[in-house]
């Protein structure tokens, strides 16, 4: 694997592969989908990868048009589910037509991990689905890796994490309601090490990423001090039988995740 395409670049999760990724010394091409996003804010990731000289910003026409025969795509369907962009995945089918035209030496696609309930239950759940059967079915090098609750820096205020943080700061948006999945938490510098490591090991296959341990969420919630009116959880029971269990080890204590999550917000908005 030496060079990678990112879908939505800038977004929670892949902004941190793509960082780990330039660690490696892999060549990346990265496209943000959403324009829209807070200046200030996208700025800032420029500045953490924008100096590698492995990373290029390109848009979704440069990568239609150009070869792809030894690259890997990345794309977080799990990024756009978590910031109510899903919709991404209905525009005129792009995404899943470069995705099925281009000879991608491996397809990664990140999923919420609530694609893989027996019953899927709401509008975007279905938008999701239906964008995989378009884009998996007729490849055969993918990998789609279900995530839980991930949390860390550049965590989106879409998280009920990040919203009490922001809370506390008086800086939090009207919370849209509670749509990530509560049975399980990971700290995002674990998920990302378990991606990669999935990414090289050549076996493609659905997996599904697990702290392992018993309510782990609950325990990031306990720690942030949020109320049980907060919560209205959302617990996920899993029946596929295909799915390969993948426990991702802690590297740090949750309170030691979870205060930098803090710290980065607090900077952020004192130099905002």
């Amino acid at each position: 694997m030496d060079k990678v395409v990112i879908i939505g670049v800038f977004d929670f999760v892949n902004f941190h592969v793509c960082k780990s990724l330039l660690d490696k010394g892999i060549v990346v091409r990265g496209v943000q989908l959403d324009t829209k996003e807070k200046e200030n804010m996208a700025s800032e990731k420029r500045l953490e990868i924008g100096r590698n000289a492995n990373f290029a910003e390109v848009s979704l026409g440069d990568i239609a048009n150009q070869s792809s025969a030894n690259e890997t795509i990345v794309l977080s369907v799990y990024d756009l589910y978590m910031r109510y962009k899903e919709d991404y995945l209905l525009t005129d089918h792009l995404i899943s037509n470069i995705i099925n035209k281009n000879n991608w030496e491996n397809i990664v696609i990140l999923v919420p991990s609530q694609i893989l309930k027996n019953v899927i239950d709401s509008k975007a759940e279905i938008v999701i689905e239906d964008f995989l059967k378009r884009t998996i079915l007729p490849n055969k090098h993918s990998y789609l890796l279900y995530l839980p609750t991930v949390f860390g820096p550049w965590q989106p205020e879409t998280f009920i994490f990040q919203s009490s943080i922001l809370t506390e700061l008086n800086r939090a948006m009207p919370f849209k309601g509670l749509r990530e999945e509560t049975s399980d938490a990971l700290f995002v510098d674990d998920v990302v090490k378990a991606i990669i490591e999935i990414m090289e090991i050549n076996q493609p296959g659905k997996y599904l990423l697990q702290s392992g341990k018993d309510n782990q969420w609950d325990s990031c919630a306990a720690l942030l001090q949020l109320s049980e009116q907060d919560l209205n959880k959302r617990i996920l029971e899993i029946k596929d039988k295909d799915i390969i269990r993948k426990i991702v080890p802690s590297t740090v204590p949750l309170s030691v995740a979870l205060t930098k999550q803090i710290e980065h917000t607090h900077r952020l908005n004192a130099d905002h």
